[in-house]
């Protein structure tokens, strides 16, 4: 079994309230780099609703975010199908980083014209539940800005390097972070 398989288990977990031996959280069996604003494939609509499918592609194709005023970058989709041309479904090859929700993109390939809003850009696999962090930055971290399970957000202050959260977020807010510098702990 493929440790992917692990987090395509989580969003089909039923409450624990009241109910401790259903989802005892003791050890993670996954873990994976964060990155901050890269978009959730693993979300029901892949964490981009399309809001123009274009002219001109075919099943195959790859379309690349054209960066214009949105901060986020490379952003791959390959066309999984099309009718007339037109996208009506597609696959994320790269989920980029930086993007914000709600953000406007337009993508190069066929006529240039496809285009969707960034609708998710929460921490893969927690649509559900969330998921525990570790702090590897050797430094350790000023601050961290995450939002909770919950929805809400909170400001962590002065993380040591090592340092592992028994928290659920869903997403990490602080820019600049470097690779490992967050690991989602499934």
């Amino acid at each position: 079994m493929a440790l992917t398989q692990f987090n395509q288990f989580e969003p089909k977990l039923g409450p624990v309230n009241g109910v401790m031996h259903q989802e005892p959280r003791v050890f993670a069996h996954d873990a994976v780099a964060v990155v901050v604003g890269a978009i959730n494939a693993s979300d029901a609509n892949k964490g981009l609703t399309i809001t123009s499918g274009g002219t001109g592609y075919s099943e195959g194709d790859t379309l690349t975010y054209n960066a214009g005023s949105a901060a986020g970058v490379s952003l791959v989709l390959t066309v999984l199908a099309e009718t007339g041309g037109v996208v009506t479904d597609f696959t994320v090859t790269n989920a980029g980083s930086g993007y914000l929700l709600a953000e406007s993109l337009t993508f190069t390939g066929g006529a240039n014209n496809f285009t969707a809003d960034v609708s998710n850009i929460d921490i893969p696999n927690t649509q559900r539940r969330g998921c525990c962090i570790y702090v590897g930055a050797a430094a350790g971290l000023a601050t961290l800005s995450v939002v909770m399970e919950s929805g809400n957000t909170a400001v962590f202050n002065t993380i040591s390097g090592g340092t592992i959260f028994p928290i659920l977020i869903k997403r990490v807010t602080t820019a600049g972070l470097a690779a490992n510098d967050v690991i989602a702990l499934y």
